[in-house]
């Protein structure tokens, strides 16, 4: 195998490819990856991603088992806020937002009762034009956060609060949230994973504190860890949420929104200074046919850029 960087990036991804066409076969690349165990654990934990370009890795099938063999056991989306499908066992679309819609860099479920520690994507079928998944060092994004935002985001954390429907509104329903219809099996995991919840007339309230940033458990490093630029329902340009809806609706109703831990707002100030941070910290490269990303679900940040053309690219994580 040979291993480097894309053109005219020089930390992440780090880029591992076949040198010659006997190491092509998925096979050759799960063997390739358990041989090579802590060099590749090494790598995830020093620059957050890597790029798997070159090998024969077709369909869902031969994307799950590769995700299967890198990160243990893959996990479900229980508790997960975008709209995908399921397409295998624990393989999923990305986010289906329209092609228009940017989703800015973000950490798994950083919002949700768990996290994963290792994202998988797979590109099926790239897109015509943009459709990149954007990455960032999310240790660079806290380093290089104004100091003072930094400090509320680690200290107070942030709460997010979420209005889910019971089958007719915005966004996704309880049911799809939660994949299920028993509401007890709902507030189980509510009560688990230490959320507020109440029933409503409309469906169900949640209200969940996470932290706004995590130290990783083996390198010890602390990183921006939060979605709370696109929970927060004035934000501009939030996939999940209609300006005119918010317009029309009190505050209590809104689908989704972020506050500080602590209750009191985050402005939009402090918003517009985060969005600057990504763009500045975002890595950018095009997808192609059959390349799997991993990443290192604390260290890397990923988003997706506006695209043209049909896209498909597969999620797994572990």
């Amino acid at each position: 195998m040979k291993e480097g960087y894309l053109k005219n990036l020089d930390h992440m991804p780090l880029v591992i490819e076949p040198e010659t066409a006997k190491e092509k076969p998925l096979e050759e690349l799960i063997n390739w990856c358990a041989e090579n165990r802590e060099h590749i654990d090494a790598e995830l934990h020093r620059c957050g991603a890597l790029l798997f370009r070159g090998f024969d890795v077709t369909g869902t099938g031969d994307f799950n088992r590769f995700a299967s063999s890198q990160g243990g056991d893959l996990q479900n989306y229980v508790g997960g806020d975008s709209p995908r499908s399921e397409l295998a066992d624990k393989v999923y679309t990305s986010t289906e937002f329209p092609p228009a819609d940017e989703l800015y860099l973000h950490n798994e479920l950083s919002y949700a009762g768990w996290f994963p520690s290792r994202v998988f994507f797979h590109c099926a079928t790239a897109a015509q034009s943009g459709g990149e998944t954007q990455i960032g060092d999310s240790r660079r994004i806290l380093e290089e956060m104004p100091a003072d935002i930094a400090e509320k985001f680690t200290t107070k954390g942030v709460a997010y609060i979420q209005n889910l429907h019971g089958g007719e509104g915005e966004g996704k329903s309880w049911q799809q949230t939660f994949e299920t219809e028993d509401r007890s099996s709902v507030e189980a995991y509510c009560r688990e994973h230490d959320m507020d919840f109440r029933w409503t007339g409309k469906g169900l309230w949640t209200r969940k504190v996470r932290s706004g940033t995590i130290e990783h458990p083996l390198t010890r490093e602390r990183s921006w860890f939060n979605q709370a630029d696109q929970f927060h329902a004035l934000a501009p340009g939030v996939a999940r949420i209609d300006p005119e809806l918010i317009a029309s609706l009190p505050a209590e109703d809104w689908p989704c929104h972020a506050t500080y831990g602590d209750g009191t707002d985050i402005s939009l100030e402090e918003l517009d200074h985060i969005r600057r941070v990504f763009r500045e910290q975002e890595v950018l490269f095009t997808w192609r046919k059959g390349d799997v990303l991993m990443l290192d679900n604390i260290i890397a940040a990923h988003g997706r850029k506006p695209y043209t053309g049909e896209r498909r690219i597969l999620v797994a994580m572990s």
